[in-house]
């Protein structure tokens, strides 16, 4: 349950306390982009951070021998994507007005330069994508608009633009691959699903469509260890080290300073999960570099903030350990979770709609899980599927 109430991150705490991330959400993923970070950096010292967990009555000898282990290197990825999120939202980004600019004039965008990446400009940029021939991705990047720049044929003629209001849904969740995926998850876990019915109200085809979105269903759990993505977010709570990173945007003095508290913000919600991941971690027995997570740190197959885990998470199988990485685990502590966030029980759709809106407050997330189950009441048996 991810990102990202602060990053929500069940996708932030990427959406939530516990987001969920789709997180891919991320992201489920940061679908912008910025001016190319710089690669995993091993000359940024951890030490600040270090001190800090000391201080908070961590042993140091433990903290030492985990941060002086290789695996640890400070990744600017997860808050340069957090503050270009929030930046974007809030002011707009001149790179995507540039790409959006360029498009219009190309005959693919007829729509205003509004500075965020939105459903119609990711069409626009996949049209132009397709009709030269290159892969669909629905980035903004600096090597997108020097490709634009140096094109110079128009759109073809006839060409079919989408609705401006429509639904928005994650589409890159709802392909027939992840939709098949769904559905074999649906089968696979069957009676698991009819007990988070049973115990919490919870429709069987709405707990996988929350799967389905947030990890493909357990096939997808992160890139890079959680306590690698928090700790770097911890320590970038000091802006210099990610300022780079927004060269492109040239933010006046005004919006640096709205920068950089942002990311001391958010650097210290990092540096709370990232306490909550250490205790999870020693709670299951597990080796906190052998625990991968999202973009912003959620973990598991139902994608967990490590606050939540903590005190969310359910043991399914009977084993006593509430093991967010198995199955049953997992989803157990959905159930409980969402039960508590007001979703079980629902009479109307419209009412599991507004109670998945209260969990993680965007409605892109919440059309495409309702999306996702309505096509398996479509598709499962119709003896389980959404009674």
């Amino acid at each position: 349950m991810s990102r990202r109430r602060y990053g929500r991150c069940m996708a932030c705490a990427v959406l939530l306390a516990v987001t969920w991330t789709a997180s891919w959400t991320a992201a489920q993923q940061m679908q912008t982009s910025r001016t190319p970070t710089a690669p995993l950096s091993n000359t940024v010292s951890f030490e600040p951070l270090v001190q800090r967990l000391v201080a908070g009555g961590r042993s140091e000898a433990e903290i030492r021998a985990l941060f002086s282990r290789p695996e640890m290197v400070f990744d600017p990825e997860p808050m340069t994507a957090k503050l270009t999120e929030l930046y974007m939202s809030r002011y707009g980004l001149r790179l995507v007005v540039d790409i959006q600019s360029r498009l219009t004039e190309l005959g693919y965008h007829p729509w205003p330069a509004t500075g965020k990446l939105s459903r119609l400009t990711k069409w626009a940029i996949r049209a132009w994508q397709r009709q030269n021939g290159l892969p669909e991705k629905a980035l903004a990047t600096p090597e997108l608009l020097s490709a634009l720049r140096a094109d110079t044929a128009n759109a073809p003629p006839g060409l079919e633009f989408p609705p401006e209001e429509a639904p928005s849904v994650y589409e890159s969740a709802l392909t027939d691959e992840r939709l098949a995926e769904a559905r074999e998850f649906f089968t696979a876990t069957r009676g698991l699903l009819a007990g988070l019915r049973q115990r919490y109200g919870l429709p069987e085809d709405v707990a996988v469509g929350v799967a389905a979105v947030e990890t493909r269903c357990g096939r997808y759990l992160g890139e890079k260890p959680a306590v690698v993505v928090l700790s770097g977010m911890a320590l970038a709570r000091d802006y210099s080290l990610v300022a780079d990173a927004f060269v492109y945007e040239r933010p006046s003095p005004d919006r640096v300073a709205w920068l950089a508290g942002k990311a001391r913000e958010r650097g210290d919600w990092a540096f709370r999960e990232l306490v909550a991941l250490l205790d999870y971690a020693g709670r299951i027995g597990r080796d906190p570099l052998a625990i991968p997570g999202s973009i912003y740190g959620a973990i598991g197959i139902s994608q967990f903030m490590p606050t939540s885990a903590l005190t969310l998470a359910r043991d399914g199988n009977g084993d006593g350990v509430a093991d967010l990485f198995v199955v049953a685990d997992a989803l157990e502590s959905m159930g409980n979770y969402l039960h508590k966030a007001g979703v079980g029980g629902q009479a109307s759709e419209t009412a599991l709609r507004e109670a998945l809106f209260r969990y993680n407050r965007s409605r892109t997330y919440v059309n495409t899980i309702m999306t996702v189950a309505e096509h398996l009441r479509r598709t499962a048996p119709r003896e389980t599927a959404g009674q």
